[in-house]
């Protein structure tokens, strides 16, 4: 596959200038000579004229530049201003053995470390015991990502205080140009409130099925009798006795299904209550 040359924008750019600059020099003075010839008033004039409209066009072409620029910088300072005044996002460096380099004042703040605690030391120490395995894969995963390419994992840490916070990073793998050493730079947002407001979900979730695997039975009973007797009365010849026996019955199997309604209600409610 053929390679395209590609110039680099502001190289483009002043050449173009040059080109123009000469073009312009050349073929303004050559039509100076043939208008004027031999007359050097007029043609100090027209080289004046000429000199002070080339100055004006330039100056406009390069303001238009510098205000270009201006507003594309002033944009991406406020979206940085944005990512570093926000308390839940920040961004971090590492190297390619997995040191910070580099943390934002907001990741001292989730954290509670200071910044010659965590620069220098590898991401593994700040590790959750439970999880060292898991990170030490992701991490293992992430020094296989080839320079230039993004990666997106979320990051378990543990606090100052031994509370476990939670981050979701996303981030490119960087190279330098020389040592070819690979540096990993990361836009990171705290999301531990909403990952332990998914695992209280789940763990609810999972409380709720056992409740109804336990008390499934605690129902059934008296449904099945309930639906005996209503059975009974509808498709069979009962004398009275009988009948008076069967509602009976039906009465008090009704009861014992609304007890074990309200049995299950009160335990789901405790249950709810304790965990929120």
């Amino acid at each position: 596959m053929q390679k395209t040359f590609k110039i680099d924008p502001t190289l483009r750019i002043t050449l173009i200038y040059l080109l123009i600059g000469v073009c312009w020099i050349f073929f303004s003075d050559q039509l100076v000579l043939y208008i004027f010839g031999d007359d050097l008033a007029q043609m100090s004039n027209f080289q004046l004229g000429k000199g002070i409209f080339y100055v004006l066009v330039t100056g406009l072409l390069l303001y238009s530049l510098i205000k270009r620029l201006h507003d594309s910088l002033k944009k991406n300072q406020q979206e940085i201003s944005l990512l570093f005044t926000n308390p839940d996002l920040g961004i971090v460096k590492l190297n390619e053995g997995g040191y910070f380099t580099y943390a934002s004042a907001n990741i001292l703040k989730i954290t509670g470390y200071k910044r010659e605690e965590i620069l220098g030391d590898h991401i593994l120490n700040f590790t959750t015991e439970e999880r060292i395995e898991q990170d030490t894969a992701d991490l293992e995963h992430l020094q296989s990502i080839s320079a230039n390419e993004g990666f997106i994992f979320t990051k378990h840490l543990r606090g100052k205080d031994g509370k476990e916070i939670v981050i979701k990073t996303y981030g490119i793998v960087t190279s330098s140009s020389k040592s070819k050493e690979k540096t990993y730079v990361a836009a990171f947002q705290n999301i531990t409130a909403q990952y332990e407001y998914l695992q209280a979900l789940k763990a609810q979730n999972i409380q709720l099925q056992e409740l109804a695997a336990d008390q499934s039975h605690l129902v059934r009973a008296p449904l099945a009798r309930i639906m005996g007797l209503i059975d009974l009365l509808q498709n069979f010849d009962i004398d009275r006795n009988e009948r008076s026996e069967m509602l009976a019955h039906l009465k008090t199997s009704s009861e014992e299904l609304d007890q074990a309604i309200k049995n299950i209600s009160k335990k789901m409610n405790q249950d709810l209550s304790s965990n929120s």
